[in-house]
C-alpha cells in the first residue's frame, strides 16, 4: 500500500463504526513495494498474478486471504496444482495457529482435490501436493506436521535452486519442532536447518517476505536478535498493500531487542494503518482473521509509546482502539482513574485492572476482594502475589512472589516485558527489590533486563536508582534514562512495574 490519505483513514474509521485514528505516520519511501513472487509454469497473466497475491498473504500470516486469492486462481485455472496447495498450506503456515479443526478439515480437502488435478503439474508441485498431504494424512497431529515437514526437507537436501520452497520448508520445520536448542544452549540441527534455507533463500531471492518474517522469528527465539536487524530493515521500508499488516509489525519484535524504539513504534502505526485500510474494505474471511492479530499491533504501538514516556500519545492512540488496549495503556502509565472508568467494560481483564489499581493505592480490603473475583489463573499467579503484598505494604513478600514471577518468565514467557508491557515482571522485580532495601539485587535484575531490552529508559532508571542507593557512581545509566526519557514528568520508583 502506498501513502494513505488523513482523509482515507478517516473514512476507514467511519466504515468500522469507530471515532478516526490518528494519522500515521506515511509510508517510508521505498525503492519498491512489497512483492511475493512464484512462477507457476503455463500460468496466464492474472492467474500469476493472483498466486502472487495468495502468497503474499500467506507469508503476511493472513491465510483467510490467501485462501481466496488461491481459490480465484483455480477458478480462472482448475489445473494451477500450486494453488491446491497453497489453500492447504494457508491452514498450516501461522506459526502461532497452525492448527484448527475447521483447517483440518479445509486443508485435507484442497489435498484430496489438488491430487485429482496433477496431469499438468510440474514436478515441483507435485512434490508439494504430495508433501502437504502427509500434513492432512493419518495420525495424530506431531506425527503428521513431522511428515510433512520430512518430506520438504528430503526435497530441499538436493533442491535448493527455489527460494520460495525453502522458505516453506524452514516454516514447515518450526510447525513440527518442540524446542530449538539441544538443553546445552546450542541450536537443534533442524533449528540450523532452518536458518541455513532462509539464508540461502534470501541469497536467491534478497526480498523474499517469508524468509525475513520467519528469521525474525527464528533468531529473536535463538538470542540472536542483533543478526535480524536487517530483517527488519527490510520488512521496514516496504509499502504493503491492505491485509498484510503483519509484516510491517514483525519489525518490532527485533526493535524492542535493541532498543529501537523509535522504529518500533513508527512501523507498528503503519501495520495499525494498514489494518483499519483493510478492515474498511469489507468483512471477508481475510479481514476477519486479520482482526487476530489487529491488537497485536496496537499492543507494540502502546509498548513503545509508554517505554519512552510519551505518554500522553499512548492515551490517545489506546482511545481509538478496545477496552483491554485502554486498560493496558492505563495499567502502564498507573492511571488508576482511568482504570475505574473503563474497567466495568473490560470482561476479564478489567477484573484484573481493576485489582492491580487498588494494590498500587494500597487498598489491602479492595484489592482482596477484588482477587477473589478474578479468573483462577490470574488469581493464583505469583504476579497476584506480589501486588496482593504490595497493597498490604509487604515489600519482602512483594519482592518475593515478583522472583517467582520472574524465574517463571525465563522458562515459560522470554518475550517478558514484550508479551506483558502494561505490568512488566523484570521491571517490577527491581523495583519491589528496591522497596525491600535490597539494592544490590535490584541493580543484578535491572542489568540483566537491560541486557535483553537495552535503551528502556525504565530499566536504566532503576538501575541508577540501585547504584545511587549503595553509594555507586549512577551517571552512566542516569544519563542514558535522560537521554532516552521523552516524557514530560520524571520516573519515579512508584511508577516502575
Amino acid at each position: 500500500m502506498k501513502v494513505r490519505s488523513a482523509l482515507a483513514l478517516a473514512l476507514a474509521a467511519a466504515l468500522l463504526g469507530a471515532s478516526p485514528p490518528p494519522t500515521a505516520p506515511p509510508q517510508p519511501r521505498t525503492v519498491q513495494d512489497a512483492r511475493a513472487h512464484w512462477a507457476v509454469q503455463g500460468a496466464d497473466e492474472e492467474t500469476q498474478r493472483l498466486i502472487d497475491r495468495g502468497l503474499m498473504m500467506l507469508y503476511a500470516f493472513d491465510v483467510g486471504e490467501a485462501r481466496v486469492a488461491f481459490g480465484q486462481a483455480l477458478k480462472k485455472n482448475p489445473d494451477v496444482a500450486l494453488a491446491y496447495w497453497g489453500q492447504a498450506e494457508a491452514d498450516t503456515i501461522d506459526i502461532n495457529e497452525p492448527y484448527t479443526a475447521a483447517g483440518d478439515q479445509r486443508g485435507a480437502a484442497a489435498v484430496a482435490e489438488g491430487r485429482r488435478h496433477l496431469a499438468h503439474a510440474s514436478e515441483l508441485e507435485r512434490m508439494l501436493v504430495d508433501a502437504i498431504a502427509k500434513r492432512y494424512g493419518k495420525g495424530d497431529k506431531k506425527t503428521r506436521f513431522a511428515g510433512y515437514a520430512d518430506a520438504l526437507s528430503a526435497w530441499t537436501t538436493t533442491h535448493r535452486d527455489e527460494p520460495n520452497t525453502l522458505v516453506v520448508a524452514a516454516f514447515a520445520i518450526w510447525n513440527a519442532e518442540d524446542a530449538l536448542f539441544d538443553g546445552h544452549d546450542n541450536p537443534t540441527p533442524k533449528a540450523k536447518e532452518m536458518l541455513a534455507d532462509l539464508d540461502d533463500a534470501l541469497k536467491l531471492e534478497p526480498t523474499n517476505l517469508g524468509a525475513h518474517h520467519l528469521r525474525i522469528h527464528l533468531l529473536e527465539e535463538l538470542h540472536r536478535a542483533h543478526d535480524a536487524v536487517p530483517d527488519a530493515e527490510a520488512l521496514g521500508s516496504y509499502g504493503y498493500p491492505p491485509g498484510t499488516s503483519h509484516l510491517p509489525h514483525m519489525t518490532g519484535h527485533i526493535w524492542a531487542r535493541v532498543g529501537e524504539y523509535a522504529k518500533m513504534i513508527d512501523d507498528n502505526e503503519r501495520a495499525c494503518a494498514n489494518d483499519q485500510a483493510w478492515f474498511a474494505l469489507g468483512d471477508g474471511p481475510g479481514q476477519q482473521y486479520m482482526r487476530n492479530y489487529h491488537d497485536h499491533d496496537v499492543d507494540f504501538v502502546l509498548y513503545g509509546l509508554t517505554t519512552v514516556g510519551r505518554n500522553e500519545d499512548a492515551r490517545a492512540f489506546a482511545k481509538h482502539e478496545d477496552t483491554v488496549m485502554q486498560l493496558k495503556a492505563a495499567l502502564r502509565i498507573h492511571d488508576g482513574a482511568w482504570v475505574r472508568q473503563l474497567e466495568t467494560s473490560g470482561g476479564g481483564f478489567g477484573e484484573w485492572a481493576r485489582f492491580v489499581a487498588l494494590a498500587r493505592e494500597g487498598d489491602a480490603a479492595g484489592a482482596k476482594a477484588a482477587r477473589a473475583q478474578l479468573a483462577a489463573d490470574r488469581r493464583t499467579s505469583s504476579l497476584a502475589d506480589a501486588f496482593a503484598a504490595q497493597a498490604e505494604g509487604d515489600a519482602a513478600g512483594r519482592a518475593a512472589a515478583y522472583g517467582r514471577a520472574y524465574e517463571a518468565t525465563k522458562n515459560n514467557n522470554p518475550g517478558d516485558p514484550k508479551n506483558s508491557w502494561q505490568t512488566p515482571i523484570g521491571e517490577g522485580y527491581g523495583a519491589a527489590l528496591l522497596a525491600a532495601g535490597k539494592p544490590a539485587e535490584a541493580e543484578k535484575v535491572f542489568a540483566a533486563e537491560l541486557k535483553r531490552f537495552p535503551n528502556d529508559p525504565h530499566l536504566e532508571f532503576g538501575l541508577a536508582e540501585a547504584l545511587k542507593a549503595q553509594g555507586k557512581d549512577d551517571a552512566a545509566p542516569r544519563a542514558a534514562y535522560r537521554a532516552h526519557w521523552k516524557g514530560t514528568k520524571d520516573l519515579t520508583l512508584a511508577a516502575l512495574g
